[in-house]
Parts: C-alpha cells; structure tokens; sequence
C-alpha cells in the first residue's frame, strides 16, 4: 500500500497551521493573548508533525530530530493557556505558569542520560529504536498522560466558566463557551485516536497498520484544522470574555461563613428583589447582568448574588429568563397583539437569541412559542363561539 497520500496530507496541514499562525499572530483583536497562544500552537504543531512531510528528503541532526519530537510537550499547556486567556479578560502571565514547561523539561531529563549526554552513536541508535527504548516508552505513557491531565483541566475550567455565566448574565449566546466546548469535544476526540495509535506503537508490530492509524489520525488533524479556518471566517467576532474578578456564589458563602446568616436575615431582601423585578422590569434590557441588576437594586453584588443562587436556588440566568417567558405569555395571550411576530415579542422581553427563547419558553412551559399562541387562539375562539 502507498502511504504518500500520508504526505500529502502533511502538507496541507503544514500549509493551513501555518496560515492560522500567521492570522492570528498578526490579526488586530482586543484578545491578544488568546489568539497569541493559539498562533504559537499552530507553529509548534506544524513543527512536530512535519516529519512526515521531510523525512524522506532530508535528515535532521538526531539533537533536532529528538527535540522536533520533545516540542509536541508545548501543545496541551498552549491550549490550556489559550483557554484560561479566552475566558478571562484580564488575564496576564504570572511567574506561576513557567510551571508549564515542566513537562517539556521533564522529557528532556527522560532522554538525557542516554541520548543528550552520549555519543553521536548511541544518539543514532536510540533515535532509530526508538518505540523499543525504556526512554521511548516512558515518553509515550508521559505524553498520554500530560494530554489527558491538561485535557480534564480544561473542562474544568469549562464548567466554572459556565457556572460564571449562568450566575452573572442573563444572555450568554454572546460568549465564547459553545466554541470553546465544541473545541475541547473535538479535542477529546482526537486524543481517543491517538491513545489509539500510541498503544499500538507501545504493543503492535505492524507497520503497515500503524501507518494507517497514522493516516487515520492525520485526517482528523486535517478536518480539525479546517473546522478551525471556517469559524474563524463565519465568526472573527466570535469571542467575548468575562473578568477574573466573577466569583461562585457558594465560593462566595464558604469564605465567609455566613449561611446561618443569610436564612434569618434575607427574606426582606428576597422579597425586595422579587417586587422589584414585577414592577420595575429590568428584565426587559437583553443585556442585563448580575452588576448591573446590583446596581438598580442599590446592593453589592454578592449580596445579589447571594439571594438569587442561594436563597432562591436558581442561576441568574435562569432567574431572569423566568420572567422573560413569563412576560412572553402574557403577550401571546393578548389578541391584540397577534400581529406581532414571535421575534418580535422575543426582543421586547429581553432575548437576543431565537434558539436560547425557544429552549427557555418550552422549558418553562412545555411548548413552543408559535405552540402556545395557536393554544390560546383556540381557547379564545371557543369562548367567542360560546359568548
């Protein structure tokens, strides 16, 4: 079996990471860093995977040779910086996360003994042995696990990223978590295949098949890639992130030990916040937020906080919307204002996403929007049929 197409396929990927690294190192954006990590991603994923593309016309000193292999221990903390500096506005490079070199280090020290403290030789020889060196094997179950640690640390700041959203916005199809999940799926998706062919590097013996995982693995990459430079041409403004500032409610009650407190003493509060929110209707501004819901109230926010995730055990998001739908109804249920559309009056309430209004409508009320307009026409018909 030919395996060029291995090749060819290398060159495209080589092709398209570098064109990303270019657009995103250059682009002007208010999210510099974000897109600074992700270019040098790029680079340093084109560098590892260009062996496929060289390795029949030229050869590399085997000291570059083995450090081309040792970049590809950047990629899992570049996206993992990538993803703390998406989420977070205000995010800065701190002395403490020089502790991501660590395991590039830490590979260096694995091969230093018998490879960059020993003859050209024995470097020669360990280098075309690799996969049945101690060192290589190490590596490999060293490379698998740092991806899988930094991968779980990713989803975990995925979930706090998204408890911040849902306890601090009342809209958040403006933001970047959809990306950012479907990026880490994606990802999951593509370290699955590669344990795969890692495993088999580990414990196979033919060639031919670990070359087809390799293929195999190379398209995804491919595909990975090119979903990559479709959203970055159907969204270049796609991102939105939130300060660092934002904390959990119930990180907010465990610092300061104040829940026995807050039973005896927030009632008034509540109740104040629930009038306020019938009467005044801040709901109705699409781009309300926990602060600026603080700020009508005239209360810090942590106490706000406090009340809505606390005492009424619900998000904010979801505290909101509540009242958004609510208001909808009781649009929908008025004849005159039949002429309305339903993206009108989903506008009016405070939604600025079809699909998030329709997911908050028939949470709360078990159908659709168009579904409960024709349901209370024909209630009301039949009363005029009866009258």
């Amino acid at each position: 079996m030919d395996f060029s197409i291995l090749g060819i396929t290398t060159i495209f990927i080589l092709f398209t990471s570098f064109l990303l690294a270019l657009f995103l190192l250059t682009v002007k954006t208010s999210n510099k860093k974000a897109n600074t990590f992700l270019g040098i991603y790029f680079l340093v994923f084109a560098i590892h995977i260009s062996v496929f593309f060289y390795h029949k016309y030229i050869s590399l000193p085997p000291d570059l040779e083995m450090l081309r292999d040792h970049i590809s221990f950047f990629t899992s903390p570049l996206l993992f910086l990538y993803i703390i500096s998406s989420i977070y506005s205000d995010f800065k490079l701190k002395p403490k996360h020089l502790l991501h070199l660590l395991p590039f280090i830490i590979q260096i020290l694995i091969f230093s003994p018998r490879f960059y403290f020993a003859d050209i030789s024995t470097r020669n020889f360990l280098l075309e042995n690799l996969n049945n060196t101690i060192e290589g094997r190490l590596s490999i179950i060293f490379g698998l696990f740092i991806a899988l640690f930094y991968l779980v640390a990713m989803f975990l700041e995925l979930r706090k990223y998204k408890q911040l959203l849902l306890e601090n916005y009342s809209n958040k199809s403006v933001f970047n978590y959809k990306w950012l999940y479907q990026l880490l799926v994606i990802l999951s998706v593509i370290y699955c295949f590669s344990l795969l062919k890692q495993l088999y590097k580990l414990y196979g013996t033919d060639v031919e098949i670990l070359n087809i995982l390799r293929l195999t693995l190379t398209l995804f990459l491919l595909v990975f890639l090119t979903w990559i430079v479709l959203k970055s041409m159907y969204h270049p403004d796609l991102f939105r992130n939130i300060s660092s500032e934002h904390r959990l409610a119930k990180k907010i009650l465990i610092e300061d030990n104040i829940l026995n407190k807050l039973e005896k003493d927030s009632s008034e509060d509540v109740n104040r916040l629930l009038e306020f929110m019938e009467t005044e209707e801040p709901y109705l501004d699409a781009t309300l937020t926990l602060q600026k819901l603080a700020n009508k109230l005239e209360l810090p926010n942590r106490d706000v906080s406090i009340l809505i995730n606390h005492n009424l055990n619900q998000h904010f998001f979801d505290f909101i919307n509540q009242f958004r739908i609510k208001k909808a109804q009781s649009i929908l249920q008025n004849p005159k204002n039949n002429q309305l559309t339903i993206q009108q009056i989903m506008y009016d309430v405070g939604f600025n996403s079809k699909s998030s209004f329709y997911t908050a409508f028939k949470k709360q009320t078990g159908v659709t929007p168009s579904e409960y307009r024709k349901t209370k026409d024909s209630i009301s018909q039949t009363s005029d049929n009866k009258e």
